[in-house]
């Protein structure tokens, strides 16, 4: 998603309370009318609890719609594979190294 894209998912959660799981981000952006883009986008996130939107765009997958119709276990082997580069980020004694 571009900048701009990214401003506009911003916007739509300037005024959530953070931590969020993916759960009320969802329908924080779905109450508020937020544009099908940034909806789709946030649908697409693995699940978890995140603190910021910094974390939110560091997980969010590059394209959406790929996800859109995936069962949830081939949507979360997916943000798997996409999340694993940033496994260093993780303590060594938490890492998943299945």
């Amino acid at each position: 998603m571009s900048d701009a894209g990214w401003k506009t998912v911003a916007q739509a959660l300037s005024d959530l309370d953070f931590p969020a799981t993916k759960q009320d981000i969802v329908d924080h952006v779905r109450r508020h009318g937020a544009p099908e883009p940034v909806q789709r986008l946030l649908r697409a996130l693995p699940l978890g609890t995140y603190l910021n939107i910094s974390e939110i765009r560091s997980s969010a997958p590059p394209e959406p719609e790929v996800d859109e119709g995936l069962s949830r276990s081939d949507q979360a082997r997916q943000a798997w594979e996409r999340n694993k580069a940033h496994n260093h980020l993780v303590a060594e004694h938490l890492r998943d190294t299945g």
